[in-house]
């Protein structure tokens, strides 16, 4: 009998600790119904997984970043919100890159600024890549502000320290950010010969435990480099490579020259001074020099980030989705949406727009590639075109639309992206960058298999509820 009471009572306070738990802090309500289940269904291992991937940022931290002054931008971005209104109102032709309501909807959801006059070029090869970015970082005359997700000590990676310290002995002022989670593979003696050349390193956000942060969620998935203010990089790749994981050749990159240049630079300041302990950095000319206007690209820069009140890349994506009249091309090395986006690619199919989605074979992550096949199962069903890449892990995050529209950046099509990680995106509105970003694409195809209906009814049952039971996960991957 008493065995019994003292079950009831541990019952009782599991429940009980659970919801205190869950309910603490707010979280959608698919999420919230998750932990809440993981919670009472595995009394000891739920709260341990809940540890590593339930934990929120703190509000302080979160109305820290959200508090940032953006350096003069907000001004800018409140002018062209009117601009754009008075456009619409006027029902005049739009100045706006052709697509004003997307133009809106970002500046509305992120403040993000719409720049004119960018050179742009698109990197899809991490070696190309990789000496671009050396090429430039040896240029720098004033600073280099590097933010990462990982960074490995491989050859790339200590050749990128010894690079950086060099150009700090000369005088050049060196900031780098990086993700303890994604770089957990450096020590500080990584660093040091750049610390003791006078540059500084700071982790995204360090916890109390300093490197040892055990929160997986709420990672800073940005890849920005700003050198001298003038020339950008952001996208996909990150520095270096290991051969624990699956080797990454093929992503999406961008060299940035022009006035997008200063809204990364923004990024990188306001994520600074929110890591950054002392030494915070402010504005200067010489951080903002004026962009020589020699390009044609008409872009914005969208971050994305869990003290956001509104997800606005997923926004960004739903609105540029809405603007197909004929092709939506996505690449992405996971996909799990959330409903919204299934049913608006669900709904541009069924509208007979030509619809495709290009994944992985192999990726790094099972559960959330056994996840992905829910959702391609979904679409197929509903006669989208899937693709899966079978010349390695293919790690391109794009959204192309009618060749006349672009997003790339950091986010990959998945809840994680949406709402959990720090992430940044280019919405580019060029048919020139489009069209190559297309043709790349098709490249693309000859090294991936259709995944069409036929297959989908030949699959295994078990394979099936295997994918079913991923899903089930999705609102906290």
């Amino acid at each position: 009998m008493w065995i019994s009471t003292i079950i009831l009572i541990i019952i009782g306070l599991n429940a009980a600790t659970a919801i205190v738990t869950v309910f603490r802090q707010p979280r959608d309500i698919a999420a919230t119904w998750a932990w809440l289940l993981v919670l009472l269904l595995l009394p000891v291992i739920g709260f341990i997984l809940y540890w590593f991937f339930g934990r929120k940022l703190s509000t302080r931290k979160l109305n820290s970043m959200a508090t940032q002054q953006r350096l003069g931008i907000d001004q800018m971005v409140a002018s062209q919100q009117e601009a754009v209104a008075v456009s619409l109102a006027s029902g005049a032709a739009s100045p706006f890159a052709g697509a004003p309501e997307l133009v809106r909807t970002l500046l509305q959801a992120d403040g993000a600024l719409i720049t004119t006059m960018n050179q742009v070029r698109l990197l899809f090869d991490r070696k190309e890549f990789t000496k671009a970015l050396f090429a430039d970082l040896r240029g720098a005359t004033h600073h280099i502000h590097i933010e990462a997700y990982t960074i490995e000590p491989d050859s790339v990676g200590k050749a990128l320290v010894q690079l950086l310290t060099k150009k700090a002995v000369q005088g050049v002022r060196v900031r780098v950010i990086y993700d303890t989670f994604g770089s957990h593979r450096l020590t500080r003696t990584f660093w040091r010969p750049l610390i003791d050349a006078g540059g500084q390193v700071e982790p995204f956000i360090a916890t109390r435990l300093a490197r040892a942060n055990l929160r997986i969620n709420f990672r800073n998935h940005r890849k920005v480099t700003v050198v001298d203010g003038r020339v950008a990089y952001m996208g996909g790749f990150d520095i270096g490579s290991t051969s624990r994981k699956l080797p990454i050749s093929r992503d999406t990159q961008l060299r940035l020259t022009g006035q997008a240049v200063a809204s990364l630079q923004a990024r990188f300041f306001m994520d600074w001074n929110t890591s950054a302990k002392i030494k915070k950095v402010h504005f200067q000319n010489a951080y903002f020099p004026l962009a020589d206007d020699t390009g044609r690209t008409t872009m914005q820069i969208v971050s994305g980030g869990p003290e956001q009140k509104l997800e606005a890349i997923k926004l960004g994506d739903l609105r540029l989705i809405a603007l197909a009249k004929h092709r939506v091309w996505i690449q992405s090395p996971f996909f799990v949406p959330d409903d919204s986006l299934l049913d608006a690619l669900i709904l541009a199919a069924h509208s007979g727009i030509d619809v495709r989605i290009m994944v992985p074979v192999h990726t790094n992550q099972p559960l959330m590639a056994k996840a992905t096949e829910f959702y391609l199962n979904r679409l197929v069903a509903a006669g989208v075109r899937v693709y899966r890449y079978q010349a390695g892990f293919l790690h391109s995050k794009a959204i192309i639309v009618d060749s006349r529209y672009l997003m790339t950046g950091s986010p990959n099509m998945d809840v994680r992206s949406f709402k959990l990680n720090f992430e940044i995106a280019a919405f580019i509105y060029d048919r020139t960058l489009a069209e190559l970003c297309e043709r790349q694409f098709k490249l693309d195809m000859t090294d991936a298999t259709a995944y069409t209906l036929t297959d989908l009814k030949k699959r295994p049952r078990l394979a099936l509820v295997g994918a079913d039971l991923a899903r089930l996960f999705a609102p906290i991957l």
